[in-house]
Protein backbone atom coordinates (compact mmCIF):
# COMPACT_ATOMS: atom_id res chain seq x y z
CA UNK A 1 0.00 0.00 0.00
CA UNK A 2 1.05 3.82 0.06
CA UNK A 3 1.55 3.76 -3.64
CA UNK A 4 1.67 7.58 -4.83
CA UNK A 5 -1.01 9.03 -7.02
CA UNK A 6 -0.42 8.90 -10.76
CA UNK A 7 0.29 11.91 -12.36
CA UNK A 8 0.45 10.36 -16.29
CA UNK A 9 -1.70 7.52 -17.36
CA UNK A 10 -1.53 5.31 -20.34
CA UNK A 11 -5.31 4.10 -21.15
CA UNK A 12 -4.62 0.89 -23.83
CA UNK A 13 -7.74 -0.93 -24.94
CA UNK A 14 -8.24 -3.89 -27.29
CA UNK A 15 -8.16 -2.79 -30.85
CA UNK A 16 -10.99 -4.97 -32.24
CA UNK A 17 -13.70 -4.48 -29.38
CA UNK A 18 -15.51 -1.25 -30.08
CA UNK A 19 -17.07 -1.72 -26.37
CA UNK A 20 -12.94 -1.47 -24.74
CA UNK A 21 -12.64 1.95 -26.73
CA UNK A 22 -15.88 2.95 -25.57
CA UNK A 23 -14.72 2.56 -21.96
CA UNK A 24 -11.18 3.74 -22.25
CA UNK A 25 -13.13 7.30 -23.43
CA UNK A 26 -15.77 6.86 -20.11
CA UNK A 27 -12.96 6.68 -17.88
CA UNK A 28 -10.83 9.43 -19.48
CA UNK A 29 -14.36 11.87 -19.07
CA UNK A 30 -14.15 11.09 -16.18
CA UNK A 31 -11.22 10.98 -14.07
CA UNK A 32 -9.95 13.68 -16.74
CA UNK A 33 -8.60 16.35 -13.79
CA UNK A 34 -7.03 13.77 -11.92
CA UNK A 35 -4.37 12.88 -14.23
CA UNK A 36 -2.92 13.86 -17.79
CA UNK A 37 -4.09 10.83 -20.33
CA UNK A 38 -2.91 9.60 -23.32
CA UNK A 39 -4.84 6.77 -25.20
CA UNK A 40 -3.06 3.06 -27.14
CA UNK A 41 -4.65 0.13 -27.94
CA UNK A 42 -1.88 -3.09 -27.50
CA UNK A 43 -0.65 -3.08 -31.24
CA UNK A 44 0.17 0.77 -30.66
CA UNK A 45 1.81 0.29 -27.69
CA UNK A 46 4.80 -1.39 -29.49
CA UNK A 47 5.50 1.38 -32.00
CA UNK A 48 8.65 3.57 -31.00
CA UNK A 49 6.63 6.41 -30.61
CA UNK A 50 4.70 5.26 -28.00
CA UNK A 51 7.93 4.05 -26.21
CA UNK A 52 8.57 7.45 -26.15
CA UNK A 53 5.32 8.62 -24.41
CA UNK A 54 5.79 5.35 -22.17
CA UNK A 55 9.46 6.76 -20.94
CA UNK A 56 7.08 9.48 -19.12
CA UNK A 57 4.20 7.38 -17.82
CA UNK A 58 3.14 6.39 -14.23
CA UNK A 59 0.67 4.18 -14.81
CA UNK A 60 -0.81 1.58 -17.94
CA UNK A 61 -4.50 0.64 -17.58
CA UNK A 62 -5.26 -2.02 -19.90
CA UNK A 63 -8.69 -2.66 -21.21
CA UNK A 64 -9.44 -5.94 -22.83
CA UNK A 65 -8.50 -9.65 -21.65
CA UNK A 66 -5.45 -11.58 -20.67
CA UNK A 67 -3.97 -10.64 -24.38
CA UNK A 68 -4.31 -6.86 -24.01
CA UNK A 69 -2.84 -7.17 -20.51
CA UNK A 70 0.17 -9.23 -22.15
CA UNK A 71 1.14 -6.50 -24.68
CA UNK A 72 0.54 -4.08 -21.89
CA UNK A 73 2.95 -5.51 -19.58
CA UNK A 74 5.70 -6.48 -22.65
CA UNK A 75 5.50 -2.53 -23.04
CA UNK A 76 5.61 -1.32 -19.19
CA UNK A 77 8.36 -3.34 -18.12
CA UNK A 78 11.12 -2.12 -20.32
CA UNK A 79 10.12 1.43 -18.03
CA UNK A 80 9.44 -0.81 -14.81
CA UNK A 81 5.67 0.63 -15.07
CA UNK A 82 2.85 -0.68 -13.35
CA UNK A 83 -0.15 -2.31 -15.20
CA UNK A 84 -3.80 -2.24 -14.15
CA UNK A 85 -6.05 -4.76 -15.89
CA UNK A 86 -9.88 -4.18 -16.83
CA UNK A 87 -11.26 -7.48 -18.37
CA UNK A 88 -13.66 -7.31 -21.01
CA UNK A 89 -12.52 -11.09 -21.44
CA UNK A 90 -14.31 -14.41 -20.20
CA UNK A 91 -12.07 -15.49 -17.88
CA UNK A 92 -9.28 -12.77 -17.10
CA UNK A 93 -6.55 -14.51 -14.86
CA UNK A 94 -4.66 -11.20 -14.53
CA UNK A 95 -6.85 -8.63 -14.56
CA UNK A 96 -7.64 -6.64 -11.62
CA UNK A 97 -10.78 -4.96 -12.29
CA UNK A 98 -14.14 -6.30 -13.85
CA UNK A 99 -15.41 -3.83 -17.11
CA UNK A 100 -18.91 -3.20 -14.94
CA UNK A 101 -16.92 -1.97 -11.98
CA UNK A 102 -14.00 -0.05 -13.90
CA UNK A 103 -15.81 2.85 -13.88
CA UNK A 104 -16.42 3.65 -10.10
CA UNK A 105 -13.70 0.98 -8.89
CA UNK A 106 -10.83 2.45 -11.11
CA UNK A 107 -10.97 5.99 -8.76
CA UNK A 108 -9.39 4.24 -5.80
CA UNK A 109 -6.19 3.20 -7.61
CA UNK A 110 -5.61 6.65 -9.34
CA UNK A 111 -5.63 7.82 -5.91
CA UNK A 112 -2.48 6.44 -4.94
CA UNK A 113 -3.78 2.91 -3.22
CA UNK A 114 -2.93 -0.85 -3.54
CA UNK A 115 0.07 -2.37 -3.83
CA UNK A 116 2.64 -3.39 -6.65
CA UNK A 117 2.65 -7.42 -7.14
CA UNK A 118 5.83 -8.23 -8.94
CA UNK A 119 6.04 -11.11 -11.50
CA UNK A 120 9.19 -12.71 -12.87
CA UNK A 121 9.85 -13.12 -16.52
CA UNK A 122 11.46 -15.03 -19.15
CA UNK A 123 14.48 -14.22 -21.58
CA UNK A 124 14.46 -16.25 -24.58
CA UNK A 125 17.52 -16.10 -26.98
CA UNK A 126 17.62 -17.93 -30.44
CA UNK A 127 21.25 -19.08 -31.40
CA UNK A 128 23.18 -17.44 -29.03
CA UNK A 129 22.39 -13.97 -30.54
CA UNK A 130 21.83 -11.78 -26.85
CA UNK A 131 20.53 -8.63 -28.94
CA UNK A 132 17.63 -10.72 -30.45
CA UNK A 133 16.47 -11.61 -26.46
CA UNK A 134 12.93 -11.94 -26.34
CA UNK A 135 11.03 -11.19 -22.84
CA UNK A 136 7.98 -13.60 -22.22
CA UNK A 137 5.11 -13.19 -18.92
CA UNK A 138 3.47 -15.61 -19.75
CA UNK A 139 5.38 -18.76 -21.52
CA UNK A 140 7.87 -19.76 -24.17
CA UNK A 141 7.14 -22.44 -26.64
CA UNK A 142 8.87 -24.60 -28.84
CA UNK A 143 6.67 -26.25 -31.02
CA UNK A 144 5.92 -28.02 -34.59
CA UNK A 145 4.89 -25.94 -37.63
CA UNK A 146 2.28 -26.40 -39.75
CA UNK A 147 3.50 -29.70 -41.08
CA UNK A 148 1.78 -32.64 -39.25
CA UNK A 149 4.74 -34.22 -37.97
CA UNK A 150 6.71 -34.81 -34.51
CA UNK A 151 9.89 -32.82 -34.05
CA UNK A 152 12.38 -33.58 -31.52
CA UNK A 153 13.34 -31.00 -28.80
CA UNK A 154 16.64 -32.31 -26.47
CA UNK A 155 16.37 -30.28 -23.46
CA UNK A 156 19.40 -29.31 -21.35
CA UNK A 157 19.19 -27.59 -17.31
CA UNK A 158 22.33 -26.00 -16.41
CA UNK A 159 24.36 -28.39 -18.46
CA UNK A 160 22.78 -31.14 -17.78
CA UNK A 161 20.91 -33.32 -20.40
CA UNK A 162 17.06 -33.91 -19.30
CA UNK A 163 15.69 -35.92 -21.76
CA UNK A 164 15.23 -35.30 -25.56
CA UNK A 165 10.97 -35.38 -26.07
CA UNK A 166 9.34 -36.65 -29.22
CA UNK A 167 6.10 -34.90 -30.09
CA UNK A 168 4.57 -31.62 -30.68
CA UNK A 169 6.50 -29.80 -28.84
CA UNK A 170 7.74 -28.10 -25.25
CA UNK A 171 6.40 -24.84 -22.87
CA UNK A 172 8.49 -23.35 -20.34
CA UNK A 173 6.16 -21.12 -18.50
CA UNK A 174 6.48 -18.75 -15.58
CA UNK A 175 4.30 -19.24 -12.36
CA UNK A 176 2.06 -16.55 -13.73
CA UNK A 177 1.94 -18.45 -17.03
CA UNK A 178 0.86 -21.47 -14.79
CA UNK A 179 -2.62 -20.75 -15.80
CA UNK A 180 -2.48 -19.95 -19.04
CA UNK A 181 -1.83 -22.59 -22.07
CA UNK A 182 0.47 -25.02 -19.54
CA UNK A 183 -3.38 -25.32 -17.81
CA UNK A 184 -4.72 -26.26 -21.03
CA UNK A 185 -2.19 -29.24 -21.19
CA UNK A 186 -2.97 -30.26 -17.50
CA UNK A 187 0.12 -28.53 -16.00
CA UNK A 188 -0.26 -27.31 -12.30
CA UNK A 189 -1.12 -23.89 -10.97
CA UNK A 190 1.80 -22.98 -9.20
CA UNK A 191 1.80 -19.70 -6.68
CA UNK A 192 2.15 -16.15 -8.58
CA UNK A 193 5.19 -15.77 -5.94
CA UNK A 194 6.63 -19.18 -6.76
CA UNK A 195 10.75 -18.36 -8.08
CA UNK A 196 10.08 -21.37 -10.58
CA UNK A 197 9.52 -22.28 -14.01
CA UNK A 198 7.66 -25.06 -15.63
CA UNK A 199 8.53 -27.06 -18.45
CA UNK A 200 5.73 -29.14 -19.87
CA UNK A 201 5.58 -31.62 -23.11
CA UNK A 202 3.12 -30.78 -25.72
CA UNK A 203 1.59 -34.07 -27.04
CA UNK A 204 4.44 -36.25 -26.10
CA UNK A 205 5.30 -39.63 -27.38
CA UNK A 206 6.35 -42.59 -25.06
CA UNK A 207 7.68 -39.22 -22.46
CA UNK A 208 8.78 -40.15 -19.38
CA UNK A 209 8.08 -36.92 -17.94
CA UNK A 210 4.69 -35.36 -17.42
CA UNK A 211 6.42 -31.92 -16.27
CA UNK A 212 9.45 -30.63 -14.53
CA UNK A 213 9.71 -27.64 -12.24
CA UNK A 214 12.74 -25.91 -12.52
CA UNK A 215 14.22 -23.28 -10.10
CA UNK A 216 13.85 -19.97 -11.50
CA UNK A 217 18.10 -19.24 -11.36
CA UNK A 218 18.14 -21.96 -14.35
CA UNK A 219 19.17 -22.02 -17.27
CA UNK A 220 17.76 -24.24 -20.18
CA UNK A 221 18.90 -24.58 -23.73
CA UNK A 222 16.19 -26.42 -26.01
CA UNK A 223 17.81 -27.73 -29.38
CA UNK A 224 15.55 -28.70 -32.44
CA UNK A 225 16.93 -32.30 -33.41
CA UNK A 226 14.28 -33.09 -36.17
CA UNK A 227 14.45 -32.06 -39.66
CA UNK A 228 10.59 -30.92 -39.36
CA UNK A 229 9.75 -27.33 -39.32
CA UNK A 230 9.62 -25.84 -35.76
CA UNK A 231 8.77 -22.37 -34.32
CA UNK A 232 9.61 -20.33 -31.13
CA UNK A 233 6.35 -18.47 -29.80
CA UNK A 234 6.76 -15.97 -26.90
CA UNK A 235 3.81 -14.76 -24.63
CA UNK A 236 1.36 -16.58 -27.26
CA UNK A 237 1.95 -14.02 -30.52
CA UNK A 238 5.59 -12.99 -30.90
CA UNK A 239 7.04 -15.80 -33.25
CA UNK A 240 10.24 -17.37 -35.11
CA UNK A 241 11.25 -19.39 -37.11
CA UNK A 242 13.65 -22.82 -35.63
CA UNK A 243 15.71 -25.10 -38.18
CA UNK A 244 17.25 -28.27 -37.20
CA UNK A 245 20.15 -27.70 -34.66
CA UNK A 246 19.10 -24.15 -33.94
CA UNK A 247 19.25 -23.90 -29.54
CA UNK A 248 16.56 -21.62 -27.93
CA UNK A 249 18.50 -20.39 -24.50
CA UNK A 250 15.87 -19.72 -21.65
CA UNK A 251 16.81 -17.97 -18.44
CA UNK A 252 15.14 -15.43 -15.99
CA UNK A 253 14.76 -12.36 -17.40
CA UNK A 254 16.25 -9.06 -16.08
CA UNK A 255 12.84 -7.37 -16.27
CA UNK A 256 9.90 -8.29 -14.15
CA UNK A 257 6.26 -7.58 -14.56
CA UNK A 258 4.30 -5.28 -12.11
CA UNK A 259 0.51 -5.30 -11.10
CA UNK A 260 -1.29 -2.68 -9.29
CA UNK A 261 -3.33 -5.08 -6.92
CA UNK A 262 -5.95 -3.85 -4.07
CA UNK A 263 -6.42 -6.45 -1.50
CA UNK A 264 -3.83 -9.21 -0.07
CA UNK A 265 -1.79 -11.85 -1.97
CA UNK A 266 -4.29 -14.70 -0.59
CA UNK A 267 -6.58 -13.34 -3.08
CA UNK A 268 -5.39 -14.84 -5.97
CA UNK A 269 -6.13 -18.12 -4.90
CA UNK A 270 -10.11 -16.79 -4.16
CA UNK A 271 -10.28 -15.45 -7.30
CA UNK A 272 -9.07 -18.63 -9.27
CA UNK A 273 -11.32 -20.95 -7.45
CA UNK A 274 -14.15 -18.44 -8.62
CA UNK A 275 -12.81 -17.95 -12.07
CA UNK A 276 -12.37 -22.24 -12.64
CA UNK A 277 -15.75 -22.43 -11.41
CA UNK A 278 -14.26 -24.30 -8.36
CA UNK A 279 -16.49 -22.52 -6.01
CA UNK A 280 -20.07 -21.14 -5.47
CA UNK A 281 -20.24 -17.52 -4.65
CA UNK A 282 -19.03 -14.04 -5.61
CA UNK A 283 -15.11 -13.21 -4.63
CA UNK A 284 -15.17 -10.75 -2.02
CA UNK A 285 -13.64 -7.65 -3.61
CA UNK A 286 -15.13 -4.84 -1.00
CA UNK A 287 -13.20 -2.29 0.72
CA UNK A 288 -12.61 -4.91 3.75
CA UNK A 289 -9.73 -6.57 1.13
CA UNK A 290 -8.00 -3.17 0.47
CA UNK A 291 -6.03 -2.88 3.54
Amino acid sequence: MGQKSFEAVCIAHHSLLPQAAELAERIIVRYQDRCRWWVANEMTLAHEEADDRLRDTDLIITVGGDGTILRGMHAASVHGIPVLGVNMGRVGFMSEIDSRDALEGIEWYLEGNGRIDERAMLKATLGGDAGGSLHALNDVTVHRGAELRMIEVKAVVDDVELSTYRGDGLIVATSTGSTGYTLQLGGPVIDPSAPVFLLKAIAAHMSQFGGVILDANSVLELTLESTANAKMTVDGYISRNIDEGDAVTISRSERCARFLRGGLKSGFWEGLSHRLGMRIGAVRRGEETKN
